[in-house]
């Protein structure tokens, strides 16, 4: 067996782990995700006002101008860009690229770790509160139903 043999049976080895334990790559967030995301959030409102003190949360994610910034501008406008759902999403899947860790503890990055980034902001994920949430049992109703 060769270099390339192996790398290859390497890359084809953690490509199934990641498929089997549904995370698929650091950041990389799937679409079944970003929808129980979206309905933990707002029950997916399109037409949901930005609201909040101090700082705003607008748009089905409920996504606020510094997560926007930090997941990397998309669109010219943030509360255009939050309110349209693919922009909104590129800005979650930029966010996640930065900020994807292993929240739970559970030694991989999925669906659950992108959902308490989402919620609790990428540097407190690992917060216990967020399991006592509106978001959270909205969150794994749905995402129960996807698996």
């Amino acid at each position: 067996m060769d270099y390339r043999t192996v790398v290859f049976l390497l890359s084809l080895t953690g490509f199934i782990a990641f498929i089997r334990g549904q995370s698929h790559g650091v950041g990389q967030i799937m679409d079944d995700c970003l929808s129980c995301m979206c309905e933990a959030s707002s029950e997916c409102d399109d037409e949901i006002e930005c609201h909040g003190r101090g700082e705003k949360y607008c748009g089905p994610y409920l996504i606020s101008y510094l997560y926007w910034k930090d997941g990397g501008a998309h669109g010219d406008d943030f509360e255009k860009c939050v309110s349209y759902r693919p922009c909104a999403e590129a800005s979650i899947r930029g966010y996640m690229r930065k900020w994807a860790s292993d929240c739970n503890g559970d030694n991989r990055v999925d669906c659950y770790d992108f959902a308490r980034i989402h919620k609790t902001g990428g540097p407190s994920c690992n917060s216990s509160w967020v399991l006592n949430t509106d978001y959270w049992m909205r969150f794994e109703a749905c995402y129960s139903q996807m698996l």
